[in-house]
């Protein structure tokens, strides 16, 4: 007898090969929205630096160059540092409104550094305290408006009740009432008319009596 490998009972699993990226999601998230937030501030301050140019007479490419690469560092390194302050709090899920209002504050006056230290070192402080507080200020706007409940719409508030329009919005009942006191006409219009056949009927029976006589 000849020694042959006999056949695994097992099916044959294809070897799945897992492609690891060089930075974990974790870190790829932290850097890829700054930078996206960094890109719509840049591009705003390329309109904002091209325009300034244009009203002051000098150079649009430079200056919508400058201001451009100035604002995205002031958005990229505030959103930045506010989603390290995010996740080191416990997630954005988990903050309280104060806590993201102290996130922002850290992350404006991060910004503020960075535009202090573009412009010298001697502003870096005023600029952190600017800064912080405009982070501050446009949280707590923020926070007022997701805290915000819908308005409950009154159906006596609106331009229909208002004197001057030509105009009259019903309420339900008073659509009812309308509909009843309409059917009550029909109603009557109805019975006049029954009434009316009833009179010519009984003209014409006498008619035909009249005849046969």
């Amino acid at each position: 007898m000849s020694d042959k490998p006999e056949p695994s009972s097992a099916p044959l699993q294809p070897q799945q090969q897992k492609r690891r990226g060089i930075l974990p999601p974790e870190i790829i998230d932290l850097i890829v929205a700054p930078v996206k937030v960094g890109s719509f501030t840049g591009a705003a301050g390329v309109l904002a630096g091209v325009a300034g140019a244009i009203a002051r007479d000098t150079s649009p490419v430079a200056s919508g160059a400058v201001t451009g690469f100035q604002w995205f560092a002031l958005g990229g390194s505030f959103w930045f540092t506010r989603s390290m302050t995010v996740r080191a709090m416990g997630g954005d899920q988990q903050l309280r409104p104060v806590d993201k209002t102290i996130a922002s504050t850290i992350g404006g006056s991060a910004a503020g550094a960075v535009a202090g230290l573009i412009r010298g070192p001697g502003k870096i402080l005023p600029a952190m305290a600017m800064w912080g507080v405009l982070g501050a200020g446009g949280q707590i706007i923020a926070n007022g408006m997701s805290n915000r409940k819908p308005k409950v719409k009154d159906e006596n508030d609106s331009w229909l009740r208002s004197n001057w329009s030509p105009l009259r919005k019903l309420t339900d009942q008073e659509y009812i009432d309308m509909m009843d006191e309409k059917i009550l006409r029909v109603d009557a219009d109805i019975a006049l008319i029954d009434d009316r056949i009833a009179e010519l009927k009984s003209v014409e029976q006498k008619a035909k009596d009249e005849n046969k006589t």
